[in-house]
């Protein structure tokens, strides 16, 4: 029972070294990994860097086969030589493409330079006027100059509050007698109209013959009142 507990103590350094090989060893499989599939990254990249570069150099050759048939026909061919189309067409066609290596070890900073003295560049074009925009700005302050007067409204305002009681007047002069209620001029007077005899007209006066009958001379009325 007690020896076991002695054991572990006396081979804890054997135990320690396993642990940390077993760590390098991960650490050196996992590194391998990763060597290997960058390996295997930069095949597939030649492998597909030398098939774009065989079809440059196909259709290279092809546009200059069509561009010397069409010129012995006499005719002008639309497009240009490929050596002139494109630069250093001979390199990008080149097969096996060269890889770029992994990069090197860094180098030693180098000192540093002087200030640069900064140049105003030329001055661009003016730009265009912008829109209009649709969100109002702040208000602005209030003028101090007074504004036009405005034009006489034609629409009449509120009534206004009445004002004071005016003075009493003067007392006018007394008025001229007027004239009698005989309203007809000289020669006529108010007489029933013909088939009217409720009415009254002014007519000219014609002196009456004597009745017969003496009715007006015993009454002693003139005619006319009687009949009214």
């Amino acid at each position: 029972m007690h020896r076991s507990p002695n054991v572990l103590a006396r081979r804890w350094r054997q135990f320690a070294l396993a642990g940390v090989l077993l760590v390098l060893s991960g650490a050196v499989l996992l590194v391998w990994r990763r060597i290997d599939a960058e390996a295997q990254r930069t095949q597939q990249v030649a492998a597909e860097a030398d098939r774009r570069g065989d079809a440059v150099s196909t259709l290279a050759g092809d546009v200059r086969t069509l561009r010397a048939q069409i010129q012995a026909k006499g005719g002008t061919p639309a497009a240009p030589d490929p050596g002139d189309a494109v630069e250093d067409l001979p390199d990008r066609a080149a097969v096996p493409v060269p890889i770029p290596g992994p990069p090197g070890p860094r180098g030693e900073q180098g000192e540093r330079g002087a200030p640069a003295t900064p140049t105003p560049g030329a001055s661009g074009a003016a730009g265009r006027p912008g829109a209009d925009s649709t969100v109002p700005g702040p208000p602005g302050a209030d003028s101090t100059v007074p504004g036009p007067a405005g034009a006489d409204s034609t629409v009449p305002g509120p009534a206004g509050p009445p004002g004071p009681a005016g003075k009493d007047g003067k007392d006018g002069r007394d008025g001229t007698n007027g004239t009698n209620g005989q309203t007809c001029p000289a020669g006529y007077s108010l007489q029933p109209p013909p088939g009217d005899p409720d009415g009254l007209m002014c007519r000219r006066d014609t002196p009456t013959a004597p009745d017969p009958t003496g009715t007006a001379a015993v009454l002693g009325l003139p005619v006319d009142r009687r009949r009214t």
